[in-house]
């Protein structure tokens, strides 16, 4: 599925673009067998990196939720200790695993070493990831691991 650049040139030059070769955009390059295997592989590792820093920065409002009511839960005999695992650490674990799912099946059927689908999977997961978490520690000013009950200044 080529086709010839040299006709497509505005000026009329017919020499423009001879022997220049348009590869179709779902032709697959780059150890994939399948260009809509290639396509849908990054489109989830795009849209999946944005999700993931969603699920980071909820994961942070969590945290600083919990953080920030333990005085009163404190004056209240209660605590807050665990709000942010619950609300904020299993969501994020479920964003993962829903991003690195279907990257495993469609790295693994359509590159042309299964092996490597795999791994590319787990490292464009892990990167996302590692951006979600660089963007969050910027918007919570370096303490989006320091934010719990524990931390809250609570007598």
């Amino acid at each position: 599925m080529t086709e010839r650049i040299g006709s497509m040139n505005p000026s009329g030059d017919t020499s423009f673009g001879v022997g220049a070769v348009k590869q179709s955009a779902l032709a697959p390059s780059g150890g994939w067998r399948s260009g809509a295997g290639q396509l849908a592989f990054w489109l989830i590792a795009s849209v999946g990196t944005i999700v993931l820093c969603v699920a980071w920065l909820w994961y942070g409002m969590s945290f600083f939720e919990e953080m920030t009511e333990q005085c009163k839960a404190a004056a209240a005999n209660n605590s807050m200790a665990g709000f942010g695992l619950v609300v904020g650490g299993i969501p994020l674990v479920i964003v993962h695993v829903l991003m690195l799912l279907p990257m495993l099946v469609i790295g693994a059927k359509y590159r042309s070493k299964r092996a490597g689908g795999v791994v590319l999977a787990v490292v464009v997961v892990l990167v996302a990831s590692g951006f979600g978490i660089a963007v969050n520690e910027l918007l919570w000013e370096g303490e989006l691991f320091a934010m719990s009950a524990a931390h809250s200044g609570c007598s």
